[in-house]
This record gives C-alpha cells, structure tokens and sequence, in this order.
C-alpha cells in the first residue's frame, strides 16, 4: 500500500464524512416525513371525521399543548 500525501487523505476523509453527514439527514429528513404522515393520518380517521369536527378542534389543541410540553415545538 503506497502512501497517499496528507492533503489527499484529508480531502479523501472529508469526503467521507460530508458524505456521511449528508445521508444521515436523508435519513432524519425521510423519517420526520414519515412521523408526521402517521400523526396525520392517526388524527384524521381517529378524531377529524365530519362528524366530530368541532370536538376534534378541541382534541388538537389538547394533543398539540401535550406534545409541545413533552416535545418541544415541532415535535422532531
């Protein structure tokens, strides 16, 4: 194995590690997408059918301020 001058092995190095960066937060990004779809979902067949509207209105702002309290604003 030949020795690769350091400026080569740094930029080889950084290469990997922006690459690695910039997949995990695909990664991140793919799973929040997911997250949020669920939530939606989840609250839409459970809570927003037309005939429960206006009680689901008050169910979200309830789930909304425990969330937030237990979460943090924006949940991811």
């Amino acid at each position: 194995m030949t020795d690769l001058p350091a400026t080569t092995l740094l930029g080889d190095l950084r290469q990997l590690i922006d690459g690695s960066r910039h997949r995990a937060a695909v990664a991140v990004n793919s799973e929040l997408v997911l997250l949020y779809w669920q939530i939606g979902t989840r609250i839409h067949s459970d809570i927003l059918n037309e005939e429960r509207a206006e009680y689901g209105k008050q169910v979200i702002a309830s789930l909304a301020d425990a969330l937030t309290a237990e979460y943090g604003r924006g949940v991811g």
